[in-house]
């Protein structure tokens, strides 16, 4: 699907900006009540900017099946991430590729999501009340002892200086970060962009992903 996603993309000119740095995919916050949040009729520019160069992706959180096809039909978006707490069948629904988001506490629940019907799983740090981009690190050598069946992204609390160490570690099929390429919610830092994506490709080929 993608090795490496820049999530919470605010602008055209950050996404461009993530393209350029050699991003494989960009995620738009639909979620209100996210930071990072891109209300629909804002997000044109941003799809536009990537399009035909890396994967623009939705994120939603608790969202109904209708409404997200709404906007992503309107934004002509193809792949969704579903990041609350989506019952399988309004997954099922979605006629979309799927990513579901897993907060993980203990590490292994991602075990309960063998059968979601989704392509992928984002293992991510659980914090009551959020939904993902808090730069909490997981435990990259235990998630790496019991990976997810599925194809999976790692995410929490990566930064440029430790991702490729987390690939190594933890084996993942691909890398997803926010707050630890930023400058401030929303506001993504070129060179934290640049040596992130670097320092990932690098760990890719290390691991031999």
């Amino acid at each position: 699907m993608f090795r490496i996603k820049i999530c919470g993309i605010t602008s055209a000119k950050d996404a461009s900006m993530a393209v350029a740095c050699g991003a494989d995919a960009i995620g738009i916050n639909f979620y209100r009540g996210s930071r990072r949040y891109v209300a629909p009729e804002e997000a044109a520019p941003i799809v536009a900017a990537v399009r035909g160069k890396a994967t623009p992706v939705g994120v939603f959180v608790n969202e109904l099946p209708e409404a997200i096809v709404e906007v992503c039909r309107l934004l002509g978006i193809e792949v969704v991430q579903l990041s609350g707490r989506e019952p399988a069948s309004h997954s099922a629904s979605l006629p979309f590729r799927k990513i579901k988001t897993v907060h993980l506490r203990e590490g292994s629940e991602h075990e309960a999501y063998r059968d979601y019907p989704c392509e992928a799983l984002l293992l991510d740090a659980h914090l009551p009340g959020e939904f993902g981009g808090t730069g909490r690190v997981l435990d990259w050598e235990a998630i790496g002892g019991r990976k997810p069946r599925k194809t999976w992204f790692l995410a929490g609390g990566l930064t440029p200086e430790n991702v490729a160490a987390a690939i190594r570690l933890a084996g993942p099929d691909g890398v997803d970060v926010a707050s630890g390429v930023e400058n401030h919610p929303g506001r993504k830092d070129p060179e934290k962009v640049k040596r992130f994506i670097k320092n990932a490709k690098e760990g890719f080929d290390i691991a031999g992903v």
